[in-house]
């Protein structure tokens, strides 16, 4: 079958479980692919591709968004259980009272996001206003957000940095610890550490860094507070975000719940993992 540059297919090979775009097509019929719904370079032979029909692709994805949509909404509830609701009330029954009394100002944490997707900044623009989250959002290729994100950082003075795109493990170089075994996960090393020295304090600049099967280890040693993927798995595009709400939600006098973000990413503490953090939801009084 002739494929073209833009088609929707899945592998064969592998169950048919993941859906790609063509990116580009080699003349010795090897195809490059980007995942449309997970964070994943790939390439395949022609033969090992299915075309996947306009009806089977409007089905599988609205299987994901649905799953997404639970996701996010049971992440915001479990952190408003946890303490957004009751932000900042003192244990003293006066305080308790003026609380009630006066409207408050609330404030969830600001989002700076790199991604190296055009189609993925448009559907996380969304996703971030659903959640309530003011977020910046700027398509940046992967190899360039290191001389980018120092600039940004300083013109929007975000609380959350949220740096995404592409990556993949090559399994073929069979070295989980050699950066070269990665597509991009260096460039996501980069951007961390530029972003660490513009500020060095974790819980001043909350970061989480990378995609599909990208060098954990690597990115959380750079300076990153989160990033993926622990066990070399594939993510979902919704999976950053997932940790930026629960950041952005998490009462700034409380650490975020890891075990929060790790049940409602969908490979859990495969597919992220971080270190202790604050998070930057605050409540002020009077309302303004």
């Amino acid at each position: 079958m002739e494929f073209k540059v833009g088609d929707i297919v899945a592998r064969k090979s592998y169950n048919y479980d993941v859906l790609f775009r063509i990116i580009k097509i080699h003349s010795d019929g090897v195809v490059d692919l980007v995942g449309i719904t997970t964070r994943i370079l790939a390439d395949a032979e022609s033969y090992d591709l299915k075309l996947i029909s306009k009806q089977e692709l409007d089905q599988r994805l609205k299987a994901v968004s649905t799953n997404r949509r639970t996701r996010m909404d049971r992440s915001y509830k479990n952190i408003k259980g946890k303490g957004v609701a009751n932000s900042y009330r003192d244990t003293t029954q006066n305080f308790n009272n003026l609380y009630q009394r006066e409207k408050t100002y609330k404030k969830p944490g600001t989002v700076l996001h790199l991604d190296s997707d055009r189609d993925y900044c448009v559907e996380c623009k969304e996703i971030y206003k659903k959640m309530g989250i003011k977020a910046n959002i700027f398509n940046v290729d992967e190899r360039e957000q290191y001389r980018q994100v120092v600039n940004l950082l300083q013109r929007y003075k975000p609380e959350i940095l949220v740096l995404t795109g592409h990556d993949a493990f090559i399994r073929r170089r069979n070295d989980m610890y050699n950066i070269d075994s990665y597509k991009n996960s260096r460039y996501y090393i980069q951007a961390v550490m530029e972003a660490r020295r513009f500020e060095h304090n974790l819980d001043n600049l909350v970061i989480f860094a990378g995609a599909c099967q990208s060098y954990y280890e690597a990115i959380i040693s750079a300076g990153a507070n989160f990033a993926s993927a622990p066990k070399r798995v594939l993510i979902d595009m919704m999976d950053p975000m997932i940790v930026a709400q629960s950041v952005a939600y998490t009462p700034v006098n409380e650490m975020v719940s890891l075990e929060n973000i790790i049940a409602n990413t969908r490979e859990g503490i495969n597919g992220i993992g971080g270190l202790q953090t604050r998070g930057q939801y605050r409540v002020g009084m009077p309302g303004i």
